[in-house]
């Protein structure tokens, strides 16, 4: 993903360009700068060029071309983009532009399409691939309802807080209401209507102003708390919502309920893993073994579509078998029955954490190990209460 600066003199545009560069997906930072119209600003001997840099022109841009200028004397390979409006991009004025290094062009206001199109060729050019950009997404989706997509997805942001010690959001995109604010025991003020209510200035600043702290570590943007809030959710603010969590946190997870269609391809090809939960009973596997034809009938990587059996049993390993002898697809993980276990944590709102070497613990720790890269032995910590007091009730 690429690095972006911002220079203007207006902060509200500024603040718009900045919500536009990181719902794109393609950037991870952005870094805004105000230039003086006067000129003669600099950047500091020790600051970064990043790789795009967008001029936001006001009515004086002698002072954004000589800083774009400035810029590729210190980073040739800098990228610049000047943004105006249609009326003030005359023929001189681009001419004058790309004298001082300025190599595209966006009207205002600004078409995200159009924009994500410029920064993902200036990607290609720097030798960059789309695997960079679902480095930390990954979708969670539940067979059928009641399958345990939102348990696994709590759970997994737990364990993935625990093993990495790195930044971990969970966006509850469950339909047509979200339970993750209640299995954490959580009293969200913000929700994803928020979100979706201020997505023309949505950027990781004001989303983490509606995210609600876990005490594991985890942030958590609430899912609906009413079916009609769904009427203004579509997928496509939806994958400008994940674009934005994606600079914002190292891994980010989506707890997708069982509802999708093929208008939510966007989110689901950039993930670096779909989760695909199920039981073992007949209804569950024939559903799973259509949501993976559909899946890969989408475009998606079959490959990064993985299969995880909830509430695994010993006695299930026969239709197990059967299911993976018809189908070719593997499982990917077995999550052990413990009835008692996981319905206590859902009722008291905590992640599973019974001890340390608790097998169904120790398959999530595992899940999260294998889905982020993580050496299993680089993962452990004393042995003791810290699981327990980690994830103790809030």
């Amino acid at each position: 993903m690429l690095t972006a600066g911002i220079a203007s003199t207006d902060m509200k545009s500024s603040g718009a360009l900045h919500a536009s560069l990181e719902q794109t997906g393609v950037v991870k930072s952005v870094v805004e700068w105000v230039v003086p119209n006067r000129g003669g600003w600099q950047l500091g001997p020790d600051e970064a060029v990043p790789d795009v840099v967008v001029l936001d022109l006001s009515v004086e841009p002698e002072p954004y071309f000589a800083f774009a200028s400035q810029l590729r004397r210190q980073r040739s390979t800098v990228r610049v983009v000047a943004c105006s409006s249609l009326e003030a991009l005359d023929s001189d004025l681009l001419l004058q532009a790309m004298r001082m290094g300025v190599q595209d062009f966006l009207p205002r206001p600004i078409n995200l399409a159009k924009l994500r199109e410029t920064l993902s060729r200036f990607q290609q050019e720097f030798g960059e691939h789309d695997s960079a950009a679902r480095e930390g997404l990954i979708v969670v989706m539940g067979a059928k309802g009641g399958a345990g997509a939102s348990t696994l997805s709590v759970n997994l942001c737990a364990q993935l807080a625990y093993v990495t010690k790195k930044h971990v959001g969970l966006l509850d995109f469950g339909f047509p209401l979200g339970h993750v604010g209640l299995l954490l025991d959580l009293r969200p003020q913000f929700t994803i209507r928020d979100a979706m209510e201020n997505l023309e200035r949505l950027d990781s600043h004001l989303l983490s102003g509606l995210l609600t702290r876990h005490k594991s570590g985890v942030e958590v943007l609430a899912g609906a708390t009413h079916v009609e809030e769904w009427q203004n959710l579509s997928p496509a603010a939806s994958g400008r919502l994940v674009n934005v969590a994606q600079s914002l946190f190292d891994y980010v997870v989506v707890d997708f309920g069982a509802a999708y269609s093929a208008d939510w391809k966007p989110v689901l090809e950039t993930a670096r893993a779909v989760l695909v939960v199920t039981q073992s009973d007949l209804p569950s596997l024939w559903s799973l073994e259509r949501h993976l034809t559909d899946l890969v009938g989408l475009g998606l990587d079959a490959g990064r579509v993985r299969v995880i059996v909830n509430r695994w049993q010993r006695q299930d390993d026969e239709a197990l078998e059967k299911f993976q002898k018809n189908t070719g697809r593997p499982i990917f993980a077995k999550l052990p029955n413990d009835y008692e276990q996981v319905n206590q944590a859902t009722n008291m709102g905590v992640p599973i954490h019974r001890n340390h070497n608790d097998p169904l613990t120790l398959k999530y720790r595992k899940l999260a190990t294998d889905l982020a890269g993580v050496a299993a032995g680089a993962a452990e910590t004393k042995r003791g209460g810290m699981l327990t007091n980690l994830f103790a009730k809030r």
